[in-house]
């Protein structure tokens, strides 16, 4: 891999692109979304690529060359869009105005990356592309989080033998089991005589989803959402006021306003903790600003 040299800094793909771009199959392999994961969940979204390879079970040269086949992939697409009219475009990578660097490393449209102290060469999660990841696992477009986590203290579960300080198999079985218990007793627990969609009112049970907020803690009832409104809510795109009116997120545009029947000032349709609402409205304004 090449080394980043100078002060080379690449940011024009926003939130929205990276979004368009995981949902891209042909660009963002298993293997990518894996990679971005491991970064994700690293501590400052940075981590050794050679560490990450680890993890992944996998070779690092070949790790570095999915990568550099991706980027390739991602500065072609960004090319494309920069030369071509913006309004006749039905989506867009790049930030208006801003224009590919064509002497840039490929792998750099996908991280940043520098060297630390010791000499090691690290990647760092690009700050919108961490942002539209999270959004995904917050709207549970993924795979369980919970379930995840577990998974990740048992070194077996990615195909190597395990450690003195890695929990067994069979715990991890017996900590998934109760997860998914905790998780269906929380729905129940959520459930209220005349259950429905706090946002649109549907009301057929098997298309409820109880969905925590405030301390995200399951000993509290959740609310209940339909699966559409359930992932905006749980992603911080919609929230309420105090008095129980909708508050839609600056991040969605004015079509997806519409498509998703969202109303700013329609009133909840199911009662609500005012305290805890307190907390999840606060990360929606603050994820707003950063928009």
């Amino acid at each position: 891999m090449a080394r980043r040299k100078g002060q080379k800094c690449w940011e024009g793909i926003h939130r929205d692109g990276w979004l368009a771009l995981y949902g891209d199959t042909t660009v963002m392999t298993d293997l990518m979304m894996e990679i971005f994961a491991c970064l994700y969940h690293s501590p400052d979204r940075t981590d050794n690529a050679k560490h990450i390879a680890q993890i992944l079970n996998m070779e690092y040269r070949a790790l570095n060359a999915a990568v550099g086949w991706a980027g390739n992939k991602i500065k072609d697409i960004c090319e494309a869009e920069s030369k071509a009219d913006a309004a006749s475009q039905k989506s867009h990578i790049l930030v208006s105005g801003d224009e590919p660097q064509p002497d840039m490393s490929p792998w750099e449209y996908v991280f940043n990356g520098i060297e630390d102290e010791d000499g090691t060469y690290l990647w760092i999660m690009k700050e919108a592309a961490a942002d539209a990841f999270r959004e995904m696992e917050e709207a549970n477009l993924m795979a369980d989080v919970g379930i995840r986590d577990i998974l990740s203290r048992d070194i077996s579960s990615y195909g190597r033998e395990g450690s003195l300080f890695s929990q067994t198999p069979d715990q991890t079985i017996a900590l998934i089991r109760e997860w998914i218990e905790e998780r269906d007793r929380f729905t129940r627990k959520s459930l209220t005589e005349h259950a429905q969609c706090t946002v649109c009112g549907l009301s057929r049970l098997s298309l409820l989803c109880a969905v925590p907020y405030g301390e995200v803690e399951k000993r509290q009832k959740g609310l209940l959402f339909c699966p559409t409104h359930a992932a905006l809510f749980a992603s911080h795109l919609i929230s309420y006021s105090d008095r129980g009116k909708l508050l839609v997120s600056s991040r969605l545009s004015e079509d997806e306003k519409k498509i998703m029947g969202l109303e700013d000032g329609a009133k909840a349709r199911n009662p609500f903790s005012r305290r805890r609402m307190t907390l999840h409205r606060r990360i929606f304004n603050k994820e707003g600003k950063e928009k």
